[in-house]
């Protein structure tokens, strides 16, 4: 340093045209400096936000991409359950039709070979025969009866001819079946009777007893002769435990035409076949055919009534998805549902996870990496904004060491003492690397 300053001896102040270099930094460059700072920050937060909002609305999208396959996975479980439902409803209701069928062939049967043959070609033991050898026809039916229409003036004849008196039936609602014959109470006198006189072995108990003296089987031989169709009954408790309903036909003189009056229906009525169908055993031997198909729950319902009456199923109905079908029976005024649930819990929808999070990471990558580039370009201007100011005060030290090796120590002494070089320019001169008095 020294020799450097015994270089600028002997050198006049009039021999250097000093730069005028500003003492302190003008408001023009201040108000730049401060603009630049100001845009910068501006430009932090607006790339904070668009990284936020960049991260919220994948966020929802995800939950969108969710919602949509976890509702497709729903949809296409809601729709196996009706189809297995519909399955299983479809396939009860063809095999009561079929009981159905076989019912009305045998009262057909019985009207042809009893009461249109003098003496009757069938008996009791005829009967009993006969339904028992084509049960396997009538695989809803425990069990058949026929009644006979019997008017008040034709009683002591009838009872003479079979030989035994017309008994009533005990229907009470905690009664189980109508009870035995032998120890039966003698039917009353009344209008007309309903006296069983066939039936399957296995309800031979049954035979003697009036079908009018219940209030369900009045109810029921009122309607079928009226309708000319089956008709059926509440569910009741059979003999054997299960839930069943009694389905009757009502055998006529010679087929009414379609359009016959109720009267005429009436009139021509002659007796009343009895078909007894046992649901429960029915759905389970159904529920075991389809026993290799996925399980499901499956109740069975009379909704007549306000209050539905279970036929078929646990009292516990669960909760979660399920889905009602409904079965025809062929009697328009009783109504009969299934409804079905799945046993098993729904599996996690991994399809719906997996795609929704596969989207979200992908969008937090992205998201990362456009948040690495603006960090990176950020610290990239930073520098350059280092190296500008590094650039101009190289250039300010240029400057000043040019002016600087022209001046004596005495005129350099004196333009300090002027301020005509500034201490701006002599740190850069000093401070800068690679640049020294020689």
């Amino acid at each position: 340093v020294a020799a450097g300053l015994v270089g600028f001896l002997g050198m006049g102040l009039d021999r250097v045209r000093l730069l005028p270099l500003p003492e302190k930094l003008s408001a023009k460059a201040l108000r730049s400096h401060v603009r630049g700072h100001g845009s910068r920050e501006a430009r932090e937060r607006w790339w904070r936000w668009t990284l936020f909002l960049w991260v919220v609305g994948w966020t929802l999208i995800c939950l969108q991409i969710f919602h949509y396959f976890d509702s497709g996975a729903v949809e296409k479980r809601r729709e196996s359950l009706a189809s297995m439902c519909d399955e299983r409803a479809r396939m009860l209701q063809d095999q009561f039709n079929v009981s159905m069928n076989h019912l009305q062939a045998l009262a057909i049967l019985v009207n042809t070979f009893h009461h249109s043959l003098n003496p009757s070609a069938i008996t009791q033991a005829t009967f009993a025969r006969y339904a028992e050898r084509t049960a396997f026809e009538r695989p809803l039916t425990s069990g058949v009866a026929y009644a006979v229409r019997v008017t008040h003036a034709e009683r002591d004849q009838f009872e003479r001819q079979q030989g035994w008196s017309i008994k009533k039936m005990y229907s009470s609602p905690n009664s189980q079946g109508p009870g035995d014959a032998a120890v039966a109470e003698i039917r009353g006198p009344a209008d007309e009777y309903a006296p069983v006189i066939f039936a399957q072995d296995a309800y031979k108990n049954v035979i003697s007893f009036d079908m009018l003296s219940g209030a369900d089987d009045r109810e029921n031989i009122i309607r079928a002769r009226e309708s000319g169709k089956g008709v059926l009954t509440a569910p009741f408790q059979l003999l054997n435990g299960r839930l069943g309903v009694i389905l009757t036909y009502s055998v006529y003189k010679s087929e009414p035409p379609a359009d016959a009056r109720l009267q005429e229906r009436v009139q021509a009525a002659i007796g009343y076949l009895g078909g007894i169908f046992d649901i429960e055993a029915l759905v389970d031997k159904l529920l075991h055919q389809l026993a290799g198909k996925q399980s499901i729950m499956v109740n069975v319902y009379d909704t007549t009534n306000d209050k539905p009456i279970s036929m078929y199923g646990s009292d516990d109905t669960g909760s979660g998805m399920f889905h009602n079908s409904t079965l025809n029976f062929g009697d328009p005024s009783r109504r009969h549902e299934m409804h079905c649930r799945f046993m098993q819990k729904p599996p996690l929808p991994w399809l719906a996870i997996t795609y929704s999070l596969g989207a979200y990471v992908i969008a937090l990558l992205i998201g990362h990496i456009f948040y690495a580039t603006v960090h990176r370009i950020a610290k990239v201007e930073d520098d350059l904004q280092i190296m500008k100011k590094l650039k101009k005060c190289a250039e300010a030290a240029d400057v000043a060491k040019s002016q600087v090796s022209n001046l004596s120590y005495t005129t350099y002494t004196a333009c300090l003492t002027q301020k005509k070089i500034s201490f701006h320019a002599l740190f850069c001169l000093f401070a800068v690397p690679g640049y020294s008095f020689t």
